[in-house]
C-alpha cells in the first residue's frame, strides 16, 4: 500500500474506533464502499443524533464517578488535567477508557527525562550513519543500521511500562470528545458515516469539495497513490 492510503486507512480507524483488514481495504475502490466497511463494524441507528452531544454525556458521566463531582461543573472546556494528580495518570487514564467504552484511546506518553534521552540516543546513531556516509565507510554504515534497529527493538520492548503521563495537548474534556465518539454506547446512521469519510478523504487528500463524490475511485478519480 502507498503512503497515502495507509494513513487515511489510519485515520479511518482512530475516528471510527474500528479495524479494517487489508482484504476489505483493497476491496473498497470508492468512498462509498469503504463507509459500507466501517458501517457494518459499527452500531446502526435509523435515528439521527449529534456524536459530539452523545459522546460529551458519556466523558461527563465518566467523571462525575471517578472524581465524584457535580454534573452541572463539568463543560466541555473544563481542564480536566487539573483533576488528576501527576502520580496518578496513568491508573486515571485507563479507567477511563474503560468507563467510556472507548475503541480507540490515546495512548500515554513517556516522563519527559526519557523522552529526551531516547531523542539525545538518537540523534547520536544518526550522526554516526551521516559521518560513515561522508567518509564512505561500509562497515560503519551498516554497524549504524544495525545499533538503530537494535535501540528501536529494545525501545519497543522496555518503554511501554514507562509510559505514565497523559500527552500534553489533551487538557480540556473538548480534546477527548473524538476518542467518545468511538464509544460502544454511541450509534451511527449511514449517513453520518458518509459526511465523516468525506470529511476525512477530503482532507487527507487535500481535495476541494467539488471534486468528491461517494463513487469516485481513489486511484483513478481522486489521485491517491
Amino acid at each position: 500500500m502507498g503512503l497515502a492510503i495507509v494513513e487515511l486507512i489510519m485515520d479511518f480507524e482512530e475516528t471510527f474506533g474500528v479495524e479494517l483488514k487489508d482484504e476489505e481495504v483493497i476491496e473498497s475502490v470508492t468512498p462509498r464502499m469503504i463507509g459500507d466497511v466501517i458501517f457494518s463494524k459499527l452500531k446502526a441507528t435509523d435515528e439521527s443524533i449529534c456524536q459530539s452531544q452523545r459522546a460529551f454525556y458519556i466523558l461527563r458521566k465518566a467523571f462525575v464517578k471517578l472524581f465524584n463531582i457535580e454534573r452541572k461543573s463539568i463543560t466541555p472546556d473544563m481542564r480536566f488535567r487539573d483533576l488528576i494528580p501527576k502520580s496518578q495518570e496513568k491508573e486515571v487514564w485507563e479507567q477511563l477508557k474503560v468507563d467510556i467504552t472507548a475503541r480507540s484511546w490515546p495512548e500515554l506518553t513517556l516522563p519527559l527525562w526519557m523522552s529526551r534521552l531516547l531523542i539525545a540516543a538518537g540523534l547520536a546513531i544518526l550522526s554516526m550513519i551521516v559521518y560513515a556516509v561522508i567518509r564512505s565507510s561500509v562497515l560503519g554504515c551498516f554497524g549504524g543500521v544495525i545499533i538503530t534497529v537494535v535501540f528501536l527493538r529494545i525501545t519497543n520492548k522496555f518503554a511501554p511500562p514507562y509510559r505514565k503521563n497523559i500527552q500534553s495537548r489533551f487538557k480540556t474534556i473538548r480534546d477527548l470528545i473524538p476518542y467518545a465518539i468511538t464509544s460502544d454506547r454511541i450509534k451511527w446512521t449511514r449517513e453520518q458515516v458518509s459526511a465523516q469519510v468525506k470529511q476525512i478523504v477530503i482532507e487527507e487528500l487535500g481535495l476541494r469539495e467539488s471534486e468528491y463524490t461517494e463513487d469516485s475511485r481513489f486511484v483513478e478519480d481522486l489521485g491517491m497513490k
